[in-house]
């Protein structure tokens, strides 16, 4: 990994960490307010911070089709209107060459509880 590469990932967790929990976007059904373009996004409690990280490159099918985080949230009695998404553009380039690195170091830094343990990550 170049530390051009580990810059640009904190960057981006600094940003999904960063961002008061009202700009969040809150949970609905249908999620309409969702963009349907790529990008790397987070689950977030009020309280508690990232519950989840991942990358899509169609966010809002991603979402629609369901989402273990929401459910797993669901299950540890979260109140819903406690749990929101929030949203990182990845262009072209990035999504092509870059997510699955920049969510793999995301996801070693920020140690979301929600994310599945791989041993390569590890």
């Amino acid at each position: 990994m170049t530390q051009e590469l580990e810059a640009q990932a904190f960057a981006i967790l600094d940003s999904l960490v960063s961002v008061p929990f009202d700009q969040c976007i809150p949970i609905t059904r249908s999620f309409k307010n969702v963009t349907a373009n790529a990008s790397i996004y987070a689950v977030r409690h009020q309280e508690f911070g990232l519950l989840y990280v991942g990358k899509t490159r169609y966010t809002r099918e991603r979402f629609r089709d369901g989402h273990k985080a929401f459910l797993w949230s669901w299950l540890d009695q979260y109140a819903p209107e406690a749990v929101r998404l929030l949203l990182y553009p990845l262009d072209f380039i990035q999504l092509r060459t870059l997510s699955s690195s920049l969510e793999a170091i995301i996801i070693a830094a920020a140690k979301p509880p929600y994310n599945a343990r791989y041993p390569a990550r590890d």
